[in-house]
């Protein structure tokens, strides 16, 4: 994935398009190191997120809103002071950095001032820094004091300085063509890797291939200007795309690259590519490294369990043969008056299908004994395809259990979302008793959205699922996709009816929010609420329900309704 400078050109002109004369509404701070801006403008709006969080630093606009934590960082508490209801004026990129500067108009009664919000996604040194018209850094998200670099300070007061730049060429420097002409080596992409700057390794090589081919030894000059073109001739070719390859999204381009294997799946814009990306990748910002570990129990779980169901279905069909041995205990008993001790075989009628058969026997018993022996195999072959039967399905039930709560990792933001699933991995018996006691501190929040006056849930995980329809009303309306996992979702109706309206968005917020929500039709269930039953012994959230209808509607999320 070449997160480098070329995408975040492309990522700065469509922020600009889009965000250029909005105004910043809301906004938001769900982790420590990441921040989204809510902004309006005219009748679209736009949510910016910019994160600095080093697993996976990024700027592009987003679809996935998340909640703010309970106590509003300081950071955030000044952003809302300083450019809270300000104008953005441009967004622009620095030149060849991953470098992305949004220029905003702050206006109060009596004051009008310009302040700049810069975001740099630079790996570990990621940050986003809020500077005023004079450029004096105002606050950002990681201060860097003089024991973390003596040579580069960001701290509230000082004047912002940019990232020193390394001492490599450009892209758009013809000495790269004479030093290429002169380059007597193999793989030309790490060489141009190593004098130039401003481009990730893949997106070097994916203009080498577009160039010249196959990686291979140059051939003088006019292969080594066929490459500059290049270097600069991705800069101007703006096709966005997801690669998706086995069923996943493996990278995002802002070009199809003829280097990489995958389907290519086009889109307007950049950010969406980004955006998708990101969200099937899972990142966790800031509760990463727990919810990870959480992650990585319930998945070597769900292996196991996989696992089990494999050797059941093994051994399963080691004992369907258990009528045979019973039958052929049985012909040796038809037959034991002409069966001698010491043979190792004998040849009788099978009276059952009307033909010989040879049946195998142990020279050390008698045939009696011998009988008995495939009496006890058939005994033992159907206990065990009874005992096989119960732990097939309680394997599967299980397992059921474990791809439902795996659906509560994508909505996982705060630290109570994280303790919901701890408390449902502790229920699945795979934490301890003492890595949960004493921890919850918070109750989570529901997704929520309000629409013509009637409020509308969503459970981020199964412990809300189970928490959201047991204090509904009777008359509250539940909904859920059919057929496959996803969040409860309740219609807050009190004493009215909802109207047909109101149902279809709830019905189309409880698709976006399911395993169906990449389709364009979902089939979607809704009943009273007092029609939903808990499932004995199914888990949080599994509920059998009646008296249902049943909607098709296309996805939407909760930024859809704001």
């Amino acid at each position: 994935m070449p997160n480098d400078a070329l995408n975040y050109s492309f990522i700065a002109s469509e922020l600009n398009n889009c965000l250029a004369g909005s105004r910043i509404e809301k906004i938001y701070m769900p982790t420590a190191g990441e921040i989204i801006l809510k902004c309006h403008s005219g009748k679209n709006t736009y949510f910016l997120l910019a994160s600095a969080v080093a697993s996976a630093p990024r700027i592009h606009l987003t679809r996935a809103l998340k909640e703010n934590p309970i106590t509003a960082p300081s950071f955030l508490m000044h952003l809302r002071k300083h450019i809270g209801n300000g104008i953005i004026l441009g967004v622009t990129a620095q030149p060849y950095e991953r470098v992305v500067m949004i220029d905003i108009l702050c206006k109060s009664e009596f004051v009008e001032a310009k302040r700049r919000i810069i975001v740099e996604i630079t790996g570990t040194y990621s940050n986003i820094i809020l500077v005023d018209e004079n450029n004096i850094i105002s606050e950002a998200v990681k201060h860097i004091t003089p024991d973390i670099s003596p040579k580069r300070l960001v701290l509230p007061g000082l004047a912002y300085t940019t990232i020193p730049p390394q001492d490599k060429l450009l892209p758009n420097d013809k000495k790269i063509v004479e030093l290429l002409a002169a380059f007597d080596g193999d793989s030309p992409d790490k060489y141009i890797l190593s004098i130039m700057s401003g481009m990730a390794p893949a997106t070097i090589s994916e203009c080498v291939v577009r160039a010249i081919g196959s990686i291979r030894r140059l051939n003088g000059a006019h292969e080594a200007e066929a490459i500059f073109n290049e270097l600069n001739k991705i800069y101007t070719i703006n096709k966005p795309c997801l690669i998706k390859h086995n069923g996943k999204y493996t990278d995002f381009y802002t070009s199809p690259f003829l280097s990489v294997i995958g389907d290519v799946e086009s889109h307007t814009l950049l950010s969406e590519c980004m955006d998708i990306y990101y969200a099937n990748k899972n990142d966790y910002g800031e509760l990463g490294a727990q919810i990870k570990r959480l992650l990585t129990i319930l998945k070597n779980a769900e292996k196991r369990t996989r696992k089990k169901l494999e050797e059941f279905a093994i051994k399963k069909t080691e004992c369907m043969d258990c009528e045979s041995d019973r039958i052929k205990g049985e012909l040796i008993t038809a037959n034991i008056y002409r069966i001698k001790k010491g043979e190792a075989a004998t040849c009788v009628y099978n009276y059952y299908t009307d033909e010989n058969v040879q049946i195998m026997l142990d020279i050390n018993k008698t045939p009696a004994e011998n009988a008995q022996a495939y009496y006890k195999k058939y005994t033992k072959k159907k206990n065990t395809l009874a005992a096989l039967d119960k732990q097939i399905e309680d394997a599967k039930k299980l397992l059921l259990r474990y791809e439902n709560a795996l659906n509560s990792f994508e909505l996982c933001s705060t630290r109570a979302d994280l303790e919901d699933i701890e408390v449902e991995l502790f229920q699945l018996k795979l934490l301890q008793n003492n890595e949960i006691k004493n921890r919850k501190k918070a109750t989570s929040t529901y997704l929520s959205v309000t629409v013509d006056g009637y409020k509308i849930d969503i459970g981020k995980n199964n412990v809300q699922n189970e928490r959201l329809y047991k204090s509904a009303g009777d008359k509250d309306i539940w909904l859920h996709v059919l057929g496959a996992h996803g969040s409860h979702v309740i219609i807050h109706c009190s004493d009215k009816e909802a109207t047909d309206e109101v149902i279809t968005s709830a019905a189309q917020l409880a698709a976006y929010y399911s395993k169906s929500k990449m389709a364009d039709k979902v089939a979607v269930d809704y009943t009273y609420a007092k029609n939903v039953k808990p499932i004995s012994g199914g888990g949080p959230g599994r509920v059998n329900y009646t008296n249902q209808k049943t909607l098709y509607v296309s996805p939407k999320s909760v930024i859809d309704f704001k």
